[in-house]
This record gives structure tokens, C-alpha cells and sequence, in this order.
């Protein structure tokens, strides 16, 4: 999955409702737009694209309007640009893409730059998760394009043995099947050779 560019990942992630109910983006002045997936999930721009303030380094959720629709834009607000790598990126090597456990044992990745944390109470229930949720994944930095920030991702890996890739029973070689059917053919002859002793 490395080998697909951000930009074909994102066509495919932002895929949920039809045309006319999320078409365009509003933030409040001086945000711009940054585009988050801890979770790896296909669904609506609006779970994903997030306003973005630089001088303050909050995120915060924007208003969508569209034909299909009678949201009204606060005054104000503009329709952002997506923020350039300097002014947000969520990391610069996979290192800094972690993989944590939410409550409801599901797996997912924070940046070490801008953390994710799916849970800040003290009261998060973690019961039933047994600390492998995320095994068979792996957190790694998507480079950005059009001069946007590098993006933590969240992958399934190919690692032999883990439950997303499993190793299928290798069918048998030539040469074994060679052994086994002379084998097969010793007995046989043995059989023979005794029946006929016996008659």
C-alpha cells in the first residue's frame, strides 16, 4: 500500500455520501485544512478534513453545505486552503507514526507531533482488550503532495504469520510425491508377490 499516492488514498477514504450534501468546506478566518485518518476508515470528507489553526495549533470540526442541504455558513467563515507542510505535518518518518489501543480495542496510529488520543479520561475502558489489537499493522508517514504535510497512516502488513496474512499449507514437491507413490508401488508388489506364494 505504500506504493499508492496520498492523493489516490484519499479518493478512495472520502467515498461516503453522494454529491450534494458535503460539497463545500467552511472554517472560521486564519484556519486552514488538514486531512486525518487514525483509524484507517472509509467514510465522509467531514470525518477527515478538519480546520486548522496554525498560530494557535488547534483542530477543530468546519461546517459542510451543499445542494442537498440547508446548513448555513457562520459569518465569517472562509472556504480554506489545505495547509502547506509548513504549517502542518504530522511527521517526517514512520517512527513517528505510533500505533496505539482505544477503548473498544481497536487499533490505531498518532502522530508524535500532533497526538491523537482516542481516550483522555481516566475512566477509558480498556477491559477485553488484550494488547494485540494492533498486530498485522503497522503506522507509517504517507508523504504529503502539492506542498500539503506528511499524513500517519495506518496499514495492514504482509508479515508472515500474522492473522491479516496467513500462510497457506505449501502443497507437496515433485520429488515427495515421486517417494510416496513408489512407495506405495513396493507395497503393492509385496502383496501380489505374497498372494501368489499363498495360491
Amino acid at each position: 500500500m505504500k506504493l499508492i499516492s496520498f492523493a489516490v488514498a484519499l479518493v478512495f477514504a472520502k467515498a461516503a455520501l453522494p454529491p450534494g450534501y458535503e460539497d463545500e468546506h467552511y472554517c472560521p478566518p486564519g484556519n486552514c485544512e488538514i486531512y486525518t485518518n487514525p483509524y484507517g476508515i472509509v467514510g465522509a470528507a467531514s470525518t477527515f478534513d478538519k480546520c486548522y489553526e496554525p498560530a494557535t495549533n488547534v483542530m477543530s470540526q468546519g461546517v459542510w453545505t451543499g445542494t442537498e442541504t440547508d446548513v448555513a455558513v457562520p459569518d465569517g467563515w472562509i472556504q480554506p486552503q489545505m495547509c502547506t507542510a509548513a504549517q502542518y505535518s504530522q511527521c517526517e518518518v514512520d517512527t513517528q507514526c505510533k500505533l496505539l489501543i482505544s477503548p473498544g480495542c481497536t487499533c490505531y496510529v498518532s502522530s508524535s507531533i500532533h497526538p491523537y488520543q482516542a481516550c483522555e479520561s481516566k475512566d477509558c475502558d480498556f477491559s477485553g482488550c488484550t494488547g494485540n489489537e494492533c498486530g498485522g499493522y503497522d503506522g507509517v508517514c504517507q508523504p504529503g503532495f502539492n506542498g500539503t504535510g506528511n499524513t500517519c497512516m495506518i496499514e495492514e502488513t504482509n508479515d508472515i504469520g500474522n492473522t491479516t496474512a496467513p500462510v497457506p499449507t505449501p502443497a507437496p514437491s515433485s520429488a515427495a510425491l515421486t517417494s510416496v507413490s513408489l512407495t506405495i508401488l513396493i507395497y503393492i508388489i509385496t502383496i501380489s508377490s505374497a498372494i501368489n506364494c499363498i495360491a
